[in-house]
């Protein structure tokens, strides 16, 4: 029996001339549309213009632990894969995270944020840990074996992109895996002293990329070209000179200032985005580099290995984020952390560095006020203050946990989540949702497949979860309404000794929203203050937890009035003309 044959490609077998004879010009027509379709559904979109960054709502993925999508490369025989412990690998791959961007966007995310994908240490005998997150490089040019392949990210990507989001590759810049270490004392005069190889490494006991190869000191001319440096683990981290230039635990430590470094890692990276489409980094252990590396890695005008953003420029990205982790926690009323982590976006005559950080001291703040029974206060004196000593507040990432900290719920309660959450996504700043909070997840580097580590055995991607149901009814109003990833926070009402209400208001080009919240346990408090508006406006309800929320009217001296009952949330809109 013969194959049939569609229309289309009848007609190429019959030949041009039987065509125009016998097929109507509409039907050739047709044919080409659908030919035409057919290809551009499966030619790669991997170069999007960039977004307006600060209306992203971010999906960050633990690749490893999120979903398998090829059984196939989980095992790659040499003792690194078990998902019944935490240190191995559970089989996670690029494949999965394709699979479940319906589930991604359906909580709201337009963008993900995907760990190293790059190939790794999989396993370090010196710490008894395995480097299944990504961030142990052996080659910052390949993808891991357990990953999948440059194909498979670029169909990522592409998909990605056709479904109207952006891809964020997380980067390493400061170290490589634990391939050495300095075993039984240290001479900075002959750093081929006291060095040794970490021989059990696996699958490789150094790096396979040029120059990260040239890591051993006791061959004079590895160690005179100085890619590394030849130093021991950091022991005391308030020496600024440790952080810059020590092992982080373990991790060799790349000579970010010595040129042929910061060439390859610029090539390296640059490769990502023109390669498989990136579309914005995260750098990890910003804080372990300087701030000049930066500089050079994002604007160089090398020839051969040009900075970041000019690369993204050539791919039609002219407005490519970066933001790197700089971990630290500010005192109440104080903002040291929050100064340092701003010398990494610009410098002090005003020069930009990094377009962003991740905004660790309001998440550390967030903490402290929605878990641990902080005042309120300290968290509108968080708002107020990130809004002064950070240039660019709203391109900053914010987040509630995260794969270095223990998830909210691990100590929080579901309803400080919610408020959390709340207040994620209307304030200035790029939300950032961690994989598992949409199914409520307590445990830090769970999977969320069923074969995967600490999952219970079963899948978790429940799209009529209650959490997952939320997190899409504010992404939805984030979306709606430019008033909350763009607007100006004013402070209106806080508690200052204690747990209780934080009330701030939100405006933007004649657009205002009130959101408040009530940080007690256990006390129904009174909400009392103006919101800026005329007397008779009404502000209409959009979101409640814990408690209906009727539409608020301002009354004839300007103020508003409402009970807020314990761990209550409310966010309402200005009507149109107030």
């Amino acid at each position: 029996m013969k194959p049939f044959l569609p229309v289309c490609r009848r007609a190429a077998v019959l030949g041009a001339a039987f065509v125009l004879s016998f097929v109507p010009l509409l039907l050739l027509t047709g044919c080409n549309s659908s030919v035409d379709s057919m290809a551009a559904d499966n030619a790669l979109l991997l170069n999007a213009p960039s977004p307006q960054w600060q209306d992203q709502i971010i999906y960050f993925v633990l690749t490893d632990r999120f979903n398998d999508g090829d059984t196939s490369n989980d095992n790659q025989g040499a003792g690194e894969f078990d998902p019944t412990m935490e240190s191995k690998y559970s089989g996670g791959d690029i494949r999965g995270i394709q699979q479940k961007i319906a589930y991604i966007q359906g909580l709201g995310a337009t963008a993900v944020w995907l760990t190293p994908p790059v190939a790794n240490q999989w396993w370090d005998p010196l710490v008894n840990y395995g480097g299944y997150h990504g961030y142990w490089a052996a080659d910052f040019t390949q993808v891991d074996r357990h990953m999948g392949s440059v194909g498979d990210y670029q169909q990522l990507s592409s998909a990605l992109h056709k479904a109207g989001m952006y891809l964020i590759q997380d980067i390493v810049v400061n170290h490589t895996g634990d391939f050495f270490a300095y075993q039984g004392g240290w001479n900075a005069n002959n750093p081929a002293q006291f060095w040794i190889r970490n021989a059990g490494s696996v699958p490789v006991t150094a790096p396979t990329q040029a120059p990260f190869n040239e890591d051993d000191p006791t061959d004079p001319a590895q160690q005179a070209a100085a890619i590394y440096h030849w130093t021991p683990d950091i022991s005391n981290f308030q020496d600024q000179n440790q952080l810059f230039n020590y092992q982080l635990f373990g991790l060799d430590d790349l000579n970010t200032g010595n040129p042929v470094v910061r060439t390859a890692l610029r090539s390296s990276y640059g490769y990502w985005i023109k390669t498989v489409g990136v579309d914005a980094f995260r750098i990890d252990t910003a804080f372990y580099v300087p701030q000049t590396f930066f500089s050079d890695f994002m604007n160089s005008t090398e020839t051969a290995a040009p900075g970041i953003f000019q690369v993204a420029q050539s791919t039609g990205r002219t407005a490519f984020h970066a933001f790197g982790e700089g971990q630290g926690q500010d005192a109440a009323y104080d903002d040291t952390i929050s100064k340092k982590i701003q010398t990494y976006m610009s410098d002090a005559n005003g020069n930009d560095i990094l377009p962003a950080m991740l905004n660790y001291t309001l998440y550390y703040t967030l903490v402290d006020v929605l878990e641990n029974g902080h005042p309120a206060a300290e968290l509108s004196y968080r708002i107020r203050d990130m809004m002064q000593v950070f240039k660019r507040p709203y391109l900053m990432p914010t987040f509630l946990d995260n794969h270095d900290v223990n998830r909210f719920l691990s100590a929080g309660s579901l309803a400080g989540l919610q408020q959390g959450l709340v207040l994620l996504m209307t304030l200035p700043g790029i939300p950032v949702i961690y994989y598992g909070t949409g199914q409520q997840f307590s445990v830090q580097r769970a999977s969320m497949f069923a074969a995967g580590y600490a999952s219970g055995g079963k899948d978790h991607f429940d799209t009529s979860a209650p959490m997952y149901r939320f997190i899409a009814q504010l992404s939805a109003l984030r979306k709606q309404y430019k008033v909350f990833s763009r607007g100006t926070p004013a402070i209106l009402q806080d508690n200052g000794n204690s747990p209780g209400i934080l009330a701030y208001s939100m405006s933007y080009a004649g657009s205002t929203a009130i959101v408040v919240i009530n940080t007690s346990d256990t006390d129904t408090q009174t909400a009392h203050f103006a919101p800026g508006l005329p007397a008779g406006s009404v502000l209409t309800s959009q979101i409640a937890v814990g408690a209906t929320a009727p539409n608020l009217f301002v009354a004839a001296d300007g103020t508003v009035t409402q009970s807020l009952l314990p761990r209550s949330a409310y966010v309402w809109l200005a009507a149109a003309g107030s």
